[in-house]
Formats: C-alpha cells, structure tokens, sequence
C-alpha cells in the first residue's frame, strides 16, 4: 500500500474494478521483491517524477514561449550530494529543508528569506479559480460518455459531487482529479490519433 499511495479516486470507481486492484496489490505484495528502506526507494521514484515532469515543462516552455527552464537542483552533483545523506536525514520535523539550509547558509547565494520560510508558495486561489470556470466542460469530461467511465475506473455521482463542491470553493482531491482528466483526455487522444506502444520493464514509448 505504501508503493501505491491510495488517492480519493479509489472511492470513484466501481466497486468490481476496486476489487481487482486490491487483488492485483495483493499479488504484487506477495511477488515482489520490495526495498529494505522505504524512504530511500520513494525518494528516488519521487526525484524521478519530478525529473521528468521538469523535462516535459522545459521544453513546452522553450518550445511555445521561447523561454529557458533552469533547474539547479536537478544538477547531478547536486543530487549525489543530496543522496550521499542517508533518507531519514534529509529531513527533520523541526526544520525546512535542512540540506538547503547547511549547503548555502554562509554561501550569500540565496536571500535570507528563502533560507527562513518553513511553507511553499500557495496557488489554491487559481486552482479553485480555474475548476469553478471550465466545471460545466470537466463534468462533460468526466460524464456519462467518459471513457474512464466505461471501464468502471469511475462512477458519476461522486465525481459529480467532486466538482460540485470544487466549483464552491470547498476543499478538494486536486491532485487525484488531475491524475483523472489527464487519463481521460489520454484516452480520448488515443481514439482520434491511435498510437502503437512498447512496453519494458522501465518505460513506455510511442
């Protein structure tokens, strides 16, 4: 369960398709071979997806904005350095980012004020702003001609109540809605643009 974090669209599907995934985990559970350490294994998964997430939004940026995405901590030394700190280390409850912290404390790199926040930057506001004005085109999206829908992989009522209450503002499973809608436009591309796909232990490409 650790390996595949339970988000809210667990609770969107129906009940059949979840009883094929938890037997699915069970037999993973059973035939895989896992890692002694969890917080190592999900820290190089965790610095893999943002690896490739910053490399696709790189080159959007430079391709349709003509704009340079720097990403210095992304730097394989960097990143030696940082793993070279054994997993239960490179954090603390007591501090924010502590390695951020030892590395350029007396560097005169960073401003004062980076080095002392102990929060990220909030962009709920825009967030909520942008699911309140496109909510008739998601419920559209994910109705009742979804393909996500079709396969069982999610029921109306609780998707449509998600959003009901996305578009008044109220707290919502933003990041499982967005795993949902890029799914479902995946599919719908794959309908009008068919693409053959190979498939190895480590990847899938066109």
């Amino acid at each position: 369960m650790a390996w595949t974090p339970l988000l809210a669209t667990a609770d969107w599907m129906s009940s059949d398709v979840r009883g094929r995934v938890a037997s699915a985990l069970d037999v993973a559970a059973e035939l895989a071979d896992g890692p002694a350490r969890l917080a190592a294994w999900t820290g190089r998964q965790d610095l893999a997806r943002v690896g490739a997430d910053t490399t696709g939004l790189r080159e959007i940026a430079l391709a349709e904005h003509g704009i340079e995405v720097a990403a210095p901590f992304l730097d394989n030394e960097v990143i030696r350095a940082c793993l070279a700190v054994p997993a239960d280390q490179r954090g603390t409850p007591s501090r924010y980012k502590p390695l951020l912290g030892e590395a350029f404390a007396h560097a005169g790199v960073l401003p004062p004020f980076v080095l002392a926040r102990s929060t990220k930057g909030g962009f709920n506001a825009l967030a909520y702003a942008g699911l309140r004005d496109h909510a008739s085109v998601l419920r559209h999206l994910l109705g009742p001609s979804s393909r996500l829908a079709a396969a069982g992989l999610i029921t109306e009522t609780p998707v449509a109540t998600m959003l009901q209450r996305a578009a008044a503002g109220q707290p919502t499973a933003q990041g499982a809605l967005h795993l949902a809608v890029a799914a479902e436009v995946w599919l719908r591309q794959l309908e009008t643009a068919p693409a053959r796909w190979e498939v190895n232990s480590r990847v899938a490409t066109a």
